[in-house]
């Protein structure tokens, strides 16, 4: 069974709280993701502070901010090939968002395309983005799970032109494949400029609708040729028996990017090999 370790280096939401999520999380994953987009069985742990992850593990990861004030979550790749979802904790309150719908936003979007290479083809032969929750974006399309209120987001009738055949999303908001709703966005591939974002109405004055520096979605408007490697990280056990949570190699208590030395930011790196964008 797939493991994924939940890590809280935020200082904004306590790890009780985020604890009491982490049902949540598994109950939307192993049941309504599971049946609508088979991404198999997963459990997900709460990692204590000084204990090492799991090997092979995916991380959900809540912190309080980047180097981008404006990042609220995304989700990417750790250098080891293995996906990571970011949840930024003061930025997603500070938009007055929920913490537990900019989670599972980027949970159930790892699930989908963990390796963030997936597009489907419409049937004017333009590509989209499989981003599984950006066209239902938004707290009003979410529901709750006991009491913990989690993302809405799309089935693969979404993404069939042709021969979609039942919901087009979980909570049924959505009614016609690749519909954008007012609060969400969506990315599509234009031949001639590249990824192109829809963007609904209500979601223009939204942080969230805006590609954040070092996300995967603004890296893919932007193309590869600028993107520079950051250095690894160490654990709070570097150089000793045993690991921890991921600590940043440079000063400022921030994690690492992508693009650490040039614009934009980008993923944390945890121990390991790789060292790919």
């Amino acid at each position: 069974m797939l493991q994924i370790a939940v890590i809280n280096e935020s200082t904004a939401i306590t790890s009780t709280a985020v604890k009491q999520m982490i049902p949540a999380f598994s109950s939307q994953w192993n049941n309504e993701l599971n049946d609508v987009w088979g991404v198999g069985a997963a459990q997900f742990t709460f990692i204590e502070k000084g204990i090492t992850p799991p090997a092979g593990s995916w991380w959900v990861v809540f912190l309080d901010d980047t180097t981008q004030a404006d990042a609220l979550a995304y989700h990417d790749l750790t250098d080891e090939g293995l996906p990571i979802s970011l949840v930024f904790v003061k930025t997603v309150m500070a938009d007055n968002g929920s913490v537990s719908v900019a989670a599972t936003h980027e949970i159930c979007e790892m699930a989908v395309d963990p390796w963030l290479n997936t597009a489907c083809q419409d049937d004017q032969g333009i590509f989209w983005a499989c981003e599984v929750c950006d066209p239902v974006e938004d707290e009003q399309y979410g529901y709750e799970i006991d009491g913990v209120l989690v993302t809405d987001f799309v089935t693969p009738d979404w993404f069939a032109p042709r021969n979609a055949m039942g919901d087009i999303d979980y909570t049924r908001h959505a009614h016609i494949p690749f519909e954008v709703l007012s609060a969400g966005y969506a990315q599509r591939f234009d031949p001639d400029h590249g990824w192109v974002q829809v963007t609904g109405a209500k979601a223009k004055g939204k942080k969230r609708a805006h590609a954040q520096r070092g996300s995967r979605r603004e890296r893919r408007a932007r193309r590869w040729n600028p993107w520079k490697s950051s250095g690894r990280f160490h654990t709070s056990d570097d150089g000793a028996a045993g690991g921890g949570h991921p600590k940043p190699m440079h000063p400022g208590g921030r994690f690492g990017t992508a693009d650490d030395g040039a614009a934009g930011g980008g993923h944390p790196k945890p121990p390991g090999g790789g060292g790919g964008p």
